[in-house]
């Protein structure tokens, strides 16, 4: 089985599967009883007893999981909604302890997220609740199973940013659950990539009362740009901050070419559209 790739447009991740929580102390506590056994039949049901509860605690990854990563990757770079709609049917049709899965539970949620920002960038407000409400309770599932805590919280950061757009109410509510999730996802890897731009869309989004700052928020996605060149998203986000900061001129030269080159890019489209206006 291939090594799970998720696709946050060109950027690219490894996620190996995780072990189930605390395994690396259960060995420990191993070893140290081991020594302090003598008699071998102790030692040989000892280790059947704790092999069995490692066994039972960890659900494997399940083979058609390949298949469901391709169609997520497709369908999340055409920004097709009916293309996650049926990734998510095909992993929520398999057996249900294989459902169960880090590793399924994972892209489920990253399925959700993604429908959440098709629906902000069709200014769907109900679909945005709706999907990024599951999104986030997908994520949960994920992280409780042993999946990597950079990318659920980081993407639960990111479903909570859109939630929190949605109205004052939502905003109380989703913006310091967005921060929340943002310091677990710097905590587990503080200059991974979806930690810096988590920050950096969090001070561009942020209203000026709650520590939204568009300059600062250009500072640091140019920072991003430079490490990470190839990322269509970084360059979408620093346009909107341009446009923010009202630098409309700059915000277009980056992009325009964007949507040239990524017609489907419907973030992309969105923040195009603010120029507009200015």
């Amino acid at each position: 089985m291939k090594i799970m790739k998720f696709f946050f447009e060109e950027v690219r991740l490894y996620n190996p599967a995780q072990p189930i929580k605390n395994s690396t102390l259960i060995m420990k506590e191993i070893n140290t009883t081991m020594f302090t056994i003598t008699d071998h039949r102790l030692v040989v049901i000892l280790t059947i007893f704790i092999y069995n509860i490692l066994s039972a605690s960890t659900i494997e990854p399940s083979p058609w999981i390949d298949s469901a990563e391709t169609r997520y990757e497709v369908a999340a770079k055409e920004y097709s909604m009916d293309g996650l709609q049926k990734t998510a049917e095909f992993i929520t049709g398999k057996p249900a302890l294989e459902q169960k899965s880090t590793e399924a539970l994972l892209l489920l949620g990253l399925v959700f997220w993604r429908q959440e920002l098709i629906a902000y960038c069709s200014n769907n407000a109900a679909e945005i609740n709706r999907y990024g409400k599951l999104a986030i309770s997908k994520l949960n599932e994920a992280e409780k199973a042993g999946a990597d805590i950079y990318l659920t919280a980081s993407h639960k950061a990111l479903a909570s940013q859109l939630l929190a757009s949605q109205g004052i109410n939502n905003g109380m509510i989703y913006g310091p659950r967005a921060a929340k999730e943002l310091k677990k996802a710097q905590t587990a890897r503080p200059k991974g990539y979806f930690s810096l731009l988590v920050e950096a869309v969090n001070i561009s989004q942020a209203p000026s009362f709650a520590g939204g700052k568009p300059e600062k928020a250009i500072t640091l996605l140019k920072k991003l740009a430079t490490a990470f060149p190839d990322s269509i998203d970084v360059t979408t986000h620093l346009s909107d901050a341009l446009i923010k900061a009202g630098r409309p001129e700059e915000a277009g030269e980056l992009i325009l070419p964007v949507i040239k080159t990524y017609p489907t890019n419907l973030l992309a489209r969105k923040v195009a559209a603010g120029l507009r206006s200015k």
